[in-house]
């Protein structure tokens, strides 16, 4: 499995979609954003729940994969790139 992380993470649109999985599975509501305490405790709550971890591990590979690969690597000419393509 090869994946060109260094391209990735300097794409703004792969931590929107990876901060989105994350509040959902979370269950993000805003009043949880009012309060450190409601914050750490819906976190504790989510890391305590084996199904939901395992949901976001599936959420993640599904959206890190490259879709029109087989298998969940990049293809070759997306890992030969130093920064995100232009279109």
């Amino acid at each position: 499995m090869k994946i060109n992380w260094k391209v990735r993470l300097k794409n703004p649109y792969f931590w929107f979609g990876l901060v989105a999985i994350i509040l959902a599975a979370v269950g993000a509501e805003p009043e949880m954003f009012t309060s450190w305490g409601i914050l750490v405790g819906q976190l504790k709550e989510f890391v305590s729940n084996p199904f939901s971890i395992g949901c976001v591990v599936v959420a993640i590979v599904g959206y890190v994969n490259d879709l029109i690969t087989s298998g969940i690597s990049d293809s070759v000419q997306a890992l030969k790139y130093s920064k995100p393509k232009k279109d």
